[in-house]
């Protein structure tokens, strides 16, 4: 029997071409061959030349879902005697923090509301009260609610108090315009299935080669997530674990397919998506979340409508083929989310909204229930 391919919603795995599919099926291959060693070389250098890094950065590959990598990052970035700032303003921001609790690095909470970006200004009065922190890490697109930080502002606040910044782009790389170059950006963290339209499995750093450098010789407080281990060892063509070998030859063609299509004209397919998706939504009646001018082009929260619950909403789209998403805590008993990465098109948002109205038509006829 066929599987049934859905319209994916959700804000990661997305949707991917036939081909990054197909390029699982590969012939069984030691991790420690130099065929492999060159699949993984190949995916290091297109990361770092997509992301617009220069011989300046590095990549570097992790096995795991994105919060490996930025683990990783944030675990062996701080040292002893740091501290870290984060930026809190949604569930991605509290899970940073968790990190930092959990690996016994002194940390700060610079918290907003789900809907309200980061202030600059505020970042730099808290590196002023507290000369210990030395870090600061903030979450480019917060998928709690698809709203952005203002990233670029925030480096530059920290770079003038001499902090150094981490960046979980984790659903924004390659999706949204993100310099990783600007002066105080140490670490950049994401993974293969969310913009770059690969599947599950890698996530990776983008490191400045001198941040990077600088971790030798510090004690790691992990084993499998230690930073510099994995950067010192992929760059001499090895790995000091079992990756994923057929993921990993996923992600080559899915960074084939970003290099084709160019990350300027991904960035642009992604906005058109979201404003036709928002357009058609508006029309039906649906209120976006996030301000205008803090949202991302990648995932829109819409409140429910009067009498409609989520559940019932998610089973009556998932019957015409579409995924939506819930909201996260407590946002879910009023709002859900609706994402539009991947290989999907402004003609597919169409269809979204199609079905929406049909979904909506269908759930009024049974009184909302």
């Amino acid at each position: 029997m066929t599987e049934r391919e859905w319209i994916l919603l959700n804000p990661g795995p997305a949707n991917t071409s036939r081909e990054v599919k197909e390029a699982l099926v590969t012939p069984d291959l030691c991790h420690r061959e130099p065929e492999f060693f060159e699949v993984m070389r190949d995916c290091r250098e297109r990361l770092v030349r997509l992301a617009g890094g220069g011989d300046g950065f590095a990549a570097v590959l992790f096995t795991g879902s994105g919060t490996a990598a930025v683990e990783a990052a944030v675990s062996s970035a701080v040292p002893p005697e740091g501290g870290l700032l984060v930026v809190d303003n949604g569930v991605y921001g509290d899970r940073l923090l968790r990190i930092a609790r959990a690996h016994g690095i002194r940390n700060r909470a610079l918290s907003y509301s789900v809907t309200t970006p980061a202030r600059p200004d505020d970042v730099r009065a808290a590196l002023r009260e507290d000369r210990a922190l030395s870090h600061v890490v903030v979450v480019h697109h917060e998928t709690t609610t698809g709203l952005l930080n203002p990233v670029a502002e925030i480096a530059r606040a920290a770079a003038r108090e001499g902090r150094r910044v981490l960046v979980d782009a984790m659903s924004s790389l390659f999706g949204e315009p993100l310099d990783i170059t600007p002066d105080g950006i140490d670490f950049v963290m994401a993974s293969a299935n969310k913009c770059l339209q690969g599947v599950p499995g890698v996530s990776f750093v983008l490191g400045r080669r001198s941040a990077l450098d600088a971790l030798r010789g510090r004690a790691p407080r992990s084993v499998y997530l230690d930073l510099y281990q994995h950067y010192v060892t992929q760059e001499g063509d090895n790995t000091p674990f079992t990756p994923a070998v057929q993921v990993l030859h996923a992600m080559r063609q899915a960074l084939l397919e970003l290099e084709k299509e160019t990350v300027v004209e991904r960035i642009m397919r992604y906005a058109e998506n979201a404003r036709v998706v928002r357009r058609g939504l508006a029309a039906l009646g649906f209120e976006i979340l996030v301000p205008e001018d803090a949202r991302s082009s990648i995932l829109t929260t819409f409140r429910l409508l009067p009498g409609i619950a989520y559940d019932p909403l998610h089973d009556a789209m998932k019957r015409r083929g579409y995924i939506i998403y819930a909201g996260q805590g407590d946002i879910r008993k009023y709002a859900f989310r609706v994402a539009n990465m991947g290989t999907l098109t402004p003609r597919d948002m169409h269809g979204v909204v199609e079905a929406f109205g049909a979904a909506l038509a269908e759930l009024r006829g049974q009184g909302g229930r």
